[in-house]
This record gives C-alpha cells, structure tokens and sequence, in this order.
C-alpha cells in the first residue's frame, strides 16, 4: 500500500522542479531565437474546383527536422486521419498492386465525380500548406522496408493547382511522316561455321545473364538489388524491384519465358501508391519502371495487359511532379499526400539529363493510352530547351544544369523580429512558408506566422535548422537586398514573390555553368533523335535540335588524342562557356581533355543521327568515337575501361605522332609518381588507381589532392577555365546524374566530416573482400600510353561502350564490331563474376582488382541485354521497329512507316 508520508520529500521535490521549469518557460524571453517563416500566396482559386477558396492554413505543430537520408527538410508527421492517408486497424487498406489502391476511400474529402482528392480546409484539419521547392537530391537513397503490419502512408490523387486546359494541351501528333531513313544495314548471308561461332557466343551470355538473375531471384527478388558479395539486398530506388521491372523485356529477348511469366506474377504485387522513401527520383524512375513496364509490354507483342496497367498506375503518381508554376517537373517528387497538397516550384539547379530524358518515356505512353496530357507534360520541356539552346554562351549546347523555377531570382518577403519587412533573396527557402489568414471585415489579409524554437546549442541543431543545400549555396551570385521605404507593413511592400511561370533559364551558379555530353547531360542530347523516330517524323523540332546540337559538340567539344599507333580515335571532351561571350572567345583554349565510361554511348548517338537526318560525315564520326572507347579498353591491365581518365590532344596544325616526349612531360604534370609512401599505400588496398595520384613536385606548381584524394590537375598550357583547378569538378556527383546517377551508385565507408567532404569521398573504396586480393606487380602502376592520369579506376558494370558497338554493327552491317565487342565482354565477365551474380570492381588496372558488394539494375537491364543483341540475329529488336530509352528498353515505332 501507497504511503504517501514514506515519499513526502520526493513529492516535494517534484513539485518544486514543476513550478521552477513552467516559471522559467513563461519567464523567458525568446525574441533572440525566433525563426520567421515567410508568406506565401496560393494560385487561383479556380485551381481547386471542389472548395469554395484557396485552403486555409494553419500553424504547422511542429518543428521541420532535417532529412538526414536527402539533406532536406521533412515536415513533420501530420495527422494522416484527416486525410484518410495512414491506414490503421480500423482503416480498410486496398490491395496492393489494384486500381482501388489509388482511389481516395475517405468520402469526406473526395470528389465524388472526379474520385480525387480536395485540397483540405481548416475543417479537415490543423495542417497548413505549405509550399515546398525542389532542392535536388539523389537518384539513390537506400531505404528499409516498413515492418509488416506497420502503417503504411499512401499516396492520394488532388486536384491540379495550375491545370492545363483541354484547349492548352499540346497534343500528341496523329500524322507520322510517309516515310522514314532505315537504320539497319542489309545483312549478308552467314556462314554455317560462323553462325556456330555466333550460337556459342550467343549461349555464353545468356548464361552470364542466367546466373546474375538467379543469384537476384534467389536474394533480393521483389527489392532493387542484390548485392553480390554479402547476399543481401538493397532497396535505393523506392524498394519497387527496379532489377525486376528492369530485367523483365531482357528476360523475353533471351527466351526465358518461364522466367519472364514468374517476373510479370511478381510485377502484379508491385505497389506504386507507397514507399519507405519520401521523394521519387523522377529520372531514375522514368527509364528503369516506367521505360521498363512500357518496354516489356511492347516487345512481348502486348499480350500482358498488367504491364500497361501498372505503368499507367506509377504514370498518373509522376504526373503530379509537373503541376508547377510554369510546369517543369519536381525532380525529387515528395509523393505523400501531405506534399502532394501542397503547392510546389521546380528547381533552380535542375540536372540537363534528369529533365530531359523523360520524353520517350511519356510519349509511348501517351500512344499508347491516347492520353493528350502526358505528351503535353514532356512537349513543354521540349519547347523550353529549344527556346534556351540559341541563349546559352556556347550556342548549340545546354549547360550541365538549368534554372527550372521560372525566374532568374526567387525572392520573398519576411518580417525581422521588430516587425519591419525586408526584401530578402531565397534562392533556396530555409523554412518552410507558413500562411496565417486573418479575417477582416472585408478581406482576408496575409500576415506572417511567427514560430518559436529553442536555439541550437550544438552542430547537430543547427543542421537541423538549416539545410546543407543552403551552407553551399554560391553567395556570390547574389544580389543586394532592395528595401522599401515604408511604413513596414507587409501590404505596402510589392508582391511577395514572382509567379514564377517563365521557362528554363541559364543557371545561377558559375559551376554549374559546364558543357558535356557526359554525366548530367547526356541521355538529353540521346533522346533527340530517338524521340524523332518514335513520333515517326510527325515534329521536326527535334531533328532541328539535336543538327544544332551536334554541330556544336564537333566544334567545341571533340578533339583526338595523342596514342601510339597511330589509331585514328576521337573523344568528347567538356569545357566551360561561362565568360566566354558567344563566339568571342577560343573554346578548345579551355576545353578539359578527359573522358568518361558515360560518354560512350555518343558514338551510338552520332550514328543513329547521322543515317535518321542523312548527315554527311558522320557515321565516320561515329565509327572513331566508339573505336576511342574500344581503345580504352583494349588499353588497360584487365581489358576494362576505366571511370575517368584524361588525355593528352594532338597538337594543332600538326601530324598526330606520338611524341614520347611530350607525353612524359604531361604525365609529370597530371599522373603519379612512383614513392614508397604511395606504393605502400597502394599495396595495402587503401587506396585505389586514381587516388593514389600524385602531383609534380615542382614547387612552384599549383597543383594538388582533393579530400578525396583525387588528384586534381593542372590546366592544360593556355587554359583560362578555373574549373581545372577546382575540386567541385571532379566531385562524382557532377558526372552522376543523366544515364542514372550511374556514377553515384557504390556505397562506400563513412567520409570525414562536412558537407563539402562528404561529397568528394563517394570514391573511397570498400575494404578488400575476403577471398579478394588487392596485391598489385610492378607493371600495375603504369599508365597506358595515351593516358596521363586515371581519376577513377573504378568499372561499375557498365553498358555505355557495348551500346555505341552494337549500334555500329547494326547499322554497318561490318563484323568487325562484334569482335570487339567478344573481347570486352571476356573481360568484363572474367573479373566481376562473382559466386553469387556479378559486381562492380575498384580497379581496371590491377591484375586481381577488389571487388565491390553492388550491381546495379543495369548490368541485366543493359550491359547483357548489348552484349547479347550483338550477336542475335538482326531481326531480334530490329532498331527500325523499336527505339531503346536510356535504359535499353524496346520501345515501339508507329507501325507502317
């Protein structure tokens, strides 16, 4: 029995501590630490067809905390039983993978005409709208599943906040030209000991591939990826099955149709309506799901219906990314119903490739469903890149990223913490924008909500107060606060921000500002002529677009490389146009002389360009490009091309020689250097090729590593560009995005600490597996001749060499290409085989490379699918019935061109 005399001095105490803390909390002052949070105005009310006005807004209950997993804000949890959002025990869950599944249940805040989902009002609940900005993020997230039996948050379709009207929809054409230029070449007649040949070939990669799939069935059937060395899986892509959803049309082009039968049963359980991430990738989803459903439903004669059912299932969650201001897409689409509420603006540092590249894609589908609205979403962007590619300072080209917010600068007003209003530039808004109606007699008047937060104490807090993206942002871009003389009252001051419907835009930021056709650019330059013949010629945009585009890159960025042999090779090189003006500065003076695995695919590029527009020229243009990848193959120790490397130009107005020379002279300046420290470094598997570099001793150099380690090299003689000198540009996100954030895709070891490092360490290798070996000989630590430095030695399982070759031997019909292309596939599978499937290895130049624990989706979805089309009979994906998106998958041409 309770003896309440026994505990009299602790009741005391209690007491005492309750009443000192509630008087200290009421005593108090808090103005020094008060976070303001800016206005924001709502579009117009007709935007909402199922609510009398604009939603009412609410302080929002709790503090954002900061996203460790994207580096952005999350909001806080919101009462999901306002929305009928969260399921629970007393809450009917529709079954995964169905059409319910995507239908709003709660009567209360449906459309009964429409199904969807109303905005809420201050009736539904205390949750305010709030406007979110695209702040970037990262094509790879890994995420846990949700424990079985927890609560699952699922997506809800709303009303557009700026629609598009039936008469605005850009429509898709319905006229395909008479006729179109064949791609394939007229084969000739094969011998029988050749065609055996073939067959064994042909049954060597298909096994390859049977043995990577069996290890993901048997692991990670139903997750992203098998990681190959641990036998475990890993779920970065939404955890939907991007390997499954990849692999399936390779499965039906291979013939494993059991298989591909098994995939479709597993694809039917896939539900699009839910996620352990927050944000969809929109790129990475685009070509591996979409591309993939779409791909595999047209190769396989559409004869599964569930393949088009579920990619207008993920198609009608996508198209919510594009309801913006001036309808660009959200790259990093928060897909809950609590931000699929809100009102959101596109971002100002929008990768090239991973907007876009979405336009086969939604094209098929449009031809597929006769829905005018996703041809119209990716129309727009088409409209806006065109209207951009004359503006930029290297006319032809776009620069690695664009302004896709629709103003050149995005400012808000906010009320200092003496209440006077200031005018301040938001390039990136710190907290999210909370509206506080107030009634008046006559009208509603916006006044900013004021929200309490203890200060931060720690370097912890303040990241969670401020986003890293905000640390980095390029303050020298910005512009002096313009303050207005009033009263300072917020409705004497001018609109509190723009609308913000304009087009794309050059970017803010000066690093930003490079030209490619590499990572972060490139499937955008790829799609141009794809997207011509799947509209079977019906729009010449894009034949004018890619003949300016291409035509800028043979200025600008191709150049020859100075090897021994005499091998006539070219490669696509990057520069930056940021002060040149147009045309008034020497571009090659600044060109970077490096190439990327990523860069492959542009000799494929160029042919197909070269026989769909009849450009002169080209097809030997194309034959050299992929013959430069073929080069740097052929080059290493393992027969694998390395990530990055650079190279040495031919002098101008001179033969190509090799000068022995010249080249050693260029070696000292970018390449290693043989010392004891390093080899020991290097022998111990610490580290890899590439950061293990060294620079030239000359003192007077300026020159050095990284925090990554990363050499980073002198400019070439002559060169203006900064960027050689700056490690931002060897950063393996600035090479990442287009073609998938390929680059991004190896889980590495913790990096030191700061934002700025945590990015430059991606490379960092894994610790040697067991059963690997990291010994290296002596010839290990030569360069191949032609290259000076191998900035990353890595090889991730990639396709983009593979794809330019099968292109070639398509379209020239010469089996010279197949040849080479058997000898990278030995290569490729004789050091990444694993005892499980395949994975990714640290170094192309060691003689026994470490093997890294990831194969990414593409290696089924790509690498094999190439490989294995090389030597099929040219009527399997007959490339002038089919175009193939970034990732590989078949697409179907207008019939009866």
């Amino acid at each position: 029995m309770f003896r309440a005399r026994r505990y009299r001095v602790l009741l005391v105490f209690a007491a005492a501590f309750i009443l000192a803390t509630l008087h200290f909390a009421r005593s108090r002052d808090w103005t020094d630490t008060i976070i303001e949070t800016p206005e924001i105005h709502y579009p117009d009310t007709a935007a909402y067809p199922n609510s009398q006005s604009a939603p009412d807004a609410k302080p929002i209950p709790d503090a954002p905390v900061l996203d460790k997993g994207s580096s952005r804000f999350a909001p806080a949890e919101p009462d999901y039983n306002s929305f009928g959002s969260h399921s629970s025990e007393n809450e009917k869950v529709p079954e995964k993978g169905t059409a319910e599944g995507l239908k709003n249940t709660d009567s209360t805040l449906s459309d009964a005409s429409s199904g969807l989902m109303r905005p809420p009002t201050s009736a539904d609940s205390s949750y305010t709208l709030l406007e979110e900005i695209d702040f970037g993020g990262s094509g790879r997230v890994a995420t846990k599943h949700a424990e079985s039996g927890a609560p699952t948050t699922r997506w809800r379709k709303f009303p557009d906040r700026f629609p598009v009207s039936s008469a605005e929809l850009i429509k898709l054409p319905k006229t395909y030209a008479k006729s179109m230029p064949k791609l394939q070449a007229k084969f000739k007649d094969e011998a029988t000991s050749d065609k055996q040949e073939r067959m064994q070939q042909l049954s060597t990669i298909k096994a390859e591939f049977k043995h990577a799939w069996d290890g993901y069935k048997k692991i990670a059937m139903g997750h992203d990826e098998v990681k190959p060395l641990s036998a475990a899986f890993e779920d970065p892509f939404n955890g939907w099955g991007a390997t499954l959803v990849d692999s399936l049309d390779t499965l039906w082009i291979m013939e494993m149709k059991d298989e591909f039968t098994e995939a479709v049963d597993a694809i039917k359980k896939i539900d699009f309506a839910t996620s352990a991430r927050e944000d969809i990738p929109m790129f990475e989803t685009v070509i591996r799901y979409l591309g993939g459903l779409l791909g595999a439903y047209d190769i396989s004669a559409q004869r599964y219906d569930v393949l088009l059912e579920k990619a207008e299932e993920l198609a009608e969650i996508l198209i919510g990314a594009f309801d913006t201001p001036n309808r660009m897409p959200v790259l990093y689409y928060r897909w809950t119903p609590d931000h699929v509420v809100r009102p959101h603006r596109a971002s100002s540092k929008a990768g090239l490739a991973e907007i876009g590249s979405m336009s086969l894609e939604f094209t098929r589908l449009a031809q597929l469903t006769q829905e005018d609205k996703y041809y119209d979403a990716i129309a727009r962007i088409t409209n806006e890149l065109e209207g951009l590619q004359d503006q930029t300072s290297i006319p032809g080209l776009w620069p690695m990223k664009v302004n896709a917010q629709g103003c050149a600068k995005y400012k808000t007003y906010q009320q200092n913490n003496r209440g006077h209003s200031t005018n301040k530039e938001e390039p990136r808004a710190q907290e999210p924008l909370v509206e506080t109606p107030t009634e008046t007699q006559n009208s509603t008047t916006t006044t900013v909500a004021h929200k309490h937060y203890a200060a931060p104490t720690d370097l912890d807090s303040y990241l969670n107060l401020i986003s890293r993206d905000a640390l980095m942002d390029d303050f020298a871009e910005s512009e002096p606060a313009n303050y207005h003389k009033s009263s300072g009252t917020l409705e004497e001051a001018e609109p509190a921000q723009p609308k913000c419907d304009g087009g794309l835009l050059m970017p803010n930021a000066y690093r930003d500002n490079k030209y490619t056709m590499g990572g972060m650019a490139d499937s955008t330059y790829e799609y141009l002529p794809k997207e011509y013949l799947l509209l079977g010629g019906a729009n010449d945009q894009y034949k004018k677009m890619y003949t300016k585009a291409i035509d800028a890159a043979r200025k600008n960025l191709l150049f020859a490389p100075m090897v021994k042999g005499e091998r006539d090779i070219r490669f696509m090189g990057s520069t930056s146009g940021l002060d040149l003006g147009k045309g008034n500065a020497d571009i090659q003076s600044m060109l970077m002389y490096e190439s990327h695995h990523l860069t492959c695919f542009v000799g494929g590029m160029v042919a197909v360009g070269a026989k769909a527009f009849g450009i002169d020229g080209d097809m030997d243009l194309a034959a050299k490009l992929t013959d430069g990848c073929v080069w740097a193959y052929e080059s290493t120790t393992t027969g694998i091309m390395p990530e990055r490397f650079r190279m040495l130009p031919c002098g101008k107005d001179r033969a190509c020689e090799w000068d022995q020379t010249r080249y050693d002279d260029e070696v000292k300046r970018y390449g290693p250097v043989r010392d004891s420290a390093a080899e020991a470094q290097f022998r111990s598997g610490e580290s890899t090729y590439g950061q293990r570099v060294k620079m030239s001793s000359d003192p007077k150099s300026e020159s050095g590593a990284s925090d990554s380690g990363v050499a980073v090299p002198l400019p070439m003689p002559g060169s203006l560009n900064p960027h050689d000198r700056d490690p931002e540009v060897y950063k393996r996100d600035e090479f990442a995005v287009g073609r998938e954030a390929r680059t991004s895709a190896i889980p590495t070891p913790a990096p030191s600490s700061g934002a700025v490092s945590d990015l430059e360490n991606r490379d960092a290798p894994r610790a040697p597996q067991s059963g690997s070996s990291s010994s290296k000989t002596d010839s290990d630590y030569h360069l191949p001749a032609g290259m000076v430095s191998i900035a990353s030695p890595d090889y991730y399982l990639r396709p983009e060499a593979i794809e330019s070759i099968f292109i070639m031997y398509r379209l020239t019909g010469d089996d010279v290409w197949r040849q080479k292309g058997w000898k990278m596939f030995e290569a490729v599978s004789k050091y990444t085989r694993t005892e499980l499937a395949n994975a990714a290895i640290t170094d192309v130049m060691s003689s026994k490379p470490v093997q890294k624990d990831a194969m990414e989706s593409f290696w089924l979805a790509e690498t094999l699918k190439y490989f294995y089309l090389l030597f099929s009979d040219p009527s399997v994906v007959d490339l002038d019935k089919y175009v193939l998106n970034t990732e590989a998958h078949p697409l179907q041409r207008p019939v009866g061109m």
